[in-house]
């Protein structure tokens, strides 16, 4: 069983970053079915969010003449509101890539 394992075994990398994927696509699972959760990553209650992009979602701003596409208005209220529920450097990199 040990050599097995050995065989099987995947080592890191330490020149390569370990693989992440962003958890923003749970937002929308979280509105619908954990409120609560959603409350909890963006501090924000579903509606309010909805609200608010409901509003900003026209905005000049978030239109782009050039050949690189933005991310959509709500990706981008989901990483302003989660920079902006913490304080200075109590937010770690890992978390906005969350």
């Amino acid at each position: 069983l040990h050599d097995e394992v050995e065989r099987a075994r995947v080592f890191h990398k330490p020149n390569e970053p370990p693989p992440q994927a962003p958890q923003l696509h749970m937002l929308v699972h979280h509105e619908e079915h954990w409120p609560h959760l959603f409350h909890q990553k963006l501090r924000i209650n579903p509606e309010i969010f909805d609200d608010i992009l409901n509003q900003i979602s026209g905005h000049p701003i978030f239109c782009n003449q050039s050949n690189n596409p933005q991310l959509p208005v709500s990706i981008q209220l989901a990483i302003f509101l989660n920079c902006a529920s913490h304080y200075g450097n109590a937010i770690s990199l890992k978390d906005v890539a969350q």
